[in-house]
């Protein structure tokens, strides 16, 4: 063989198959460690805030716009992953901020290293034929995969970040990011949790959303505006996070939202039919008569192309009312304890993974297949 067929033949054959099986690795890791990993970021958020503050009240720092949690790729290069919380505002943004607020990522990096080793025993095979430095610096490339690690952790924690009373406290700007990323390469950076307080009107954010302009949506904090009855078939609200938002009666049939947030919405009549709701989270929204015909929602998708798996969470319905609702057809994996369960409709839906009360086993219409795949919870458990 050539040397490109040999490097092809490594890469696709050897390297990343590999790398996907570490990925798996790291992804189950993660969703059995999610809270204790966050008992490790929520003190150095707060420490961090306070710190900022103190900025603040002595002018060097102004409204704060960004808060960057950043890889420092130099201490990675030596064998220390660490990530460093930096604030700035509008004037600091592009300035170079170091902090001594550091997080080991330890527990993500530690699988790109066995990743490493795995790959420095098959390259050794080849006699040669693949020179070290021409993979590192190939491989130093490749790293988001497990990155993204980082971005799912400090999103799952600002659940309770944003409750910090140090958190609250620190003077915000309009706009305003919590973001994972790089240091100093905002192409590798990912936005885990947004205010913006210049919201549209009702009926310039229906228009907005109804234009289905692509990539235009996702991120967005969208809040306390009426959008009831609008159809927005088909468009990517990724990420987004809806707030106090009234959807009765709109249209979604078709669209993509992979981690989009609805928080106290109300979205009774909302129409979902055949999205991809993966991760999304309806909780403490009223759902009453939504269609969820026909959806996905599984846990655990990869897309063994790009070394990424979906699916962290499922889908979050707890304390949210879902009188009449219909998830025919659905594949789902849904918390659904707490919720209202009264004539929900699970007619030939695929609810492997779901979690319900116990209390609710009686009341919800299920066939025998279907409670056999389902996670009962006690009291005592529910969360």
């Amino acid at each position: 063989m050539h040397d490109l067929e040999i490097w092809n033949h490594f890469i696709e054959e050897d390297v990343l198959p590999q790398r996907n099986e570490l990925i798996k690795s790291l992804h189950t890791y993660y969703v059995q460690h999610k809270k204790q990993i966050t008992t490790q970021l929520v003190p150095l958020f707060d420490q961090f805030c306070e710190k900022a503050q103190l900025q603040q009240q002595e002018g060097k720092l102004m409204k704060c716009a960004y808060l960057h949690l950043s890889l420092l790729r130099t201490s990675l290069n030596e064998g220390k992953p660490v990530y460093m919380l930096e604030a700035s505002d509008r004037d600091t943004e592009s300035k170079v901020q170091l902090t001594p607020f550091h997080y080991d990522a330890g527990w993500i990096y530690g699988f790109a290293d066995a990743w490493d080793q795995a790959c420095e025993e098959k390259r050794r095979r080849y006699l040669n034929r693949i020179h070290r430095h021409s993979f590192e610096v190939w491989k130093a490339r490749q790293l988001y995969p497990f990155h993204i690690y980082m971005v799912h952790a400090v999103r799952y924690a600002m659940d309770t970040i944003r409750q910090l009373v140090s958190f609250q406290n620190l003077e915000k700007d309009s706009a305003f990011e919590v973001r994972v990323g790089q240091f100093r390469d905002p192409e590798v950076s990912e936005s885990v949790y947004r205010v913006n307080e210049r919201q549209r009107s009702s009926i310039t954010c229906k228009g907005w959303l109804e234009n289905k302009s692509d990539q235009e949506y996702i991120y967005e904090h969208i809040a306390k505006v009426n959008l009831s009855r609008g159809y927005y078939e088909g468009v990517d609200l990724s990420y987004a996070r809806f707030e106090e938002v009234t959807l009765t009666g709109s249209h979604f049939g078709g669209s993509r939202m992979l981690g989009t947030r609805f928080e106290r919405c109300v979205c009774d009549q909302a129409d979902f039919r055949e999205s991809l709701l993966v991760d999304t989270d309806f909780r403490d929204c009223d759902l009453t008569s939504a269609r969820f015909d026909h959806v996905l929602g599984i846990r655990d998708m990869a897309a063994e192309a790009h070394g990424l798996v979906f699916g962290l969470n499922g889908v979050l319905f707890q304390q949210a009312n879902l009188t009449f609702a219909s998830f025919q057809g659905a594949r789902i994996a849904g918390d659904f304890t707490g919720a209202q369960l009264e004539g929900t409709n699970f007619t030939g839906a695929d609810l492997t993974g779901s979690r319900m009360l116990e209390r609710d086993a009686a009341s919800v219409t299920l066939t025998k297949e279907q409670r056999g795949t389902m996670i009962w919870v006690g009291e005592t458990l529910h969360e």
